[in-house]
């Protein structure tokens, strides 16, 4: 890789947490340019797992795309994912909060971002796919893409959008892989993502301006799904909607 991958010390005041965020920064940077900010949850799988470093960069080099810096934001652990991500967790409007208005504060401190809605990406999977759509309902002024990997739907998540009036101004990849129909929740539950994903389709399809849904043959709920069609959904989301 020609772009830098290091690390970078966030302490949360509203979360009382530090993190230690993944950060990609694509080759040559330079503060007379303006970056697209891409902000993956479950930051630490992206990266290690994900590889969106590497993915982002070759999107970056081989087909023109938008110059684009990655944060990856890390969970602590299972029982703090829950809380911070799930539609009804008991602390997700306090992360919502942290992504709003202390991150990228404190990211456009640091790097040259774009401070336009239409020039920040969020990423994640399952739950953390989720917040990233949660996020983009709530906060429509300040996030208007994301790339979802089989993200947990409730009644909750539901409801957000059908309340929603700015569901035409946003960009959203939304994947299910087709074997995940028995898939075991944190809490243990066993849950079927396919009907998840049919009624999140019904509600988005005809409503989103930049819409693309699809379900992965042969795919389950883990990294070796997701990963191999990350290419598919940057080049949906910068190349064929441009920056």
């Amino acid at each position: 890789m020609d772009g830098e991958t290091r690390t970078l010390t966030f302490t949360s005041t509203i979360l009382d947490h530090e993190f230690e965020l993944s950060v990609y920064i694509p080759p040559n940077y330079h503060e007379s340019v303006s970056y697209h900010l891409l902000i993956a949850q479950d930051g630490q799988d992206a990266f290690r797992l994900g590889k969106i470093d590497k993915h982002v960069e070759s999107m970056i080099m081989e087909e023109a795309g938008p110059e684009t810096i990655v944060i990856g934001v890390p969970y602590p652990r299972v029982s703090a994912r829950r809380k911070w991500y799930h539609p009804d967790g008991e602390e997700t409007p306090q992360y919502l909060q942290f992504l709003t208005e202390e991150l990228l504060p404190f990211l456009a401190d640091k790097f040259s971002i774009r401070e336009d809605a239409d020039g920040r990406t969020l990423f994640g999977d399952s739950l953390a796919g989720t917040l990233a759509m949660l996020a983009c309902l709530e906060h429509p002024d300040m996030f208007k893409r994301a790339i979802m990997y089989s993200p947990y739907v409730n009644d909750t998540l539901l409801s957000k959008i059908e309340e929603s009036n700015d569901l035409d101004s946003l960009s959203i990849y939304h994947t299910v892989g087709s074997d995940e129909e028995e898939v075991k929740g944190t809490d243990g539950t066993m849950m079927n993502f396919l009907p998840m994903h049919n009624d999140l389709q019904n509600r988005l399809e005809d409503s989103v301006g930049n819409y693309r849904s699809k379900t992965i043959d042969g795919g389950d709920h883990t990294w070796f799904t997701w990963e191999p069609d990350m290419h598919q959904a940057l080049h949906f989301m910068f190349i064929l909607q441009g920056e």
